[in-house]
């Protein structure tokens, strides 16, 4: 239970790296190269991150997120479809 705990948790902080992206890159203190280099590194932190939260999750857990996201992206679509 412990461990799926942690995978959700995980998984949750692989999102929070998203604002950090942002702040390097409106930093004024980094170079070009510097805020490429800086932001892909915690992009591609953030995809480890989120594999072994995953991992450590269970497939049950996925599972279900990815019912969630598909529940909720069907229903953005009906309201979209409607409004047409």
């Amino acid at each position: 239970m412990f461990l799926r705990i942690f995978g959700v948790g995980l998984i949750l902080l692989s999102a929070a790296v998203y604002p950090l992206i942002g702040a390097i890159a409106i930093s004024p203190s980094f170079g070009v190269t510097e805020k490429a280099i800086y932001s892909s590194f915690a992009y591609a932190l953030s995809w480890i991150v989120l594999i072994i939260g995953a991992y450590f999750a269970g497939p049950e857990l996925v599972g279900k997120l990815k019912t969630i996201y598909a529940n909720l992206k069907n229903r953005i679509i009906t309201k979209m479809t409607k409004r047409n």
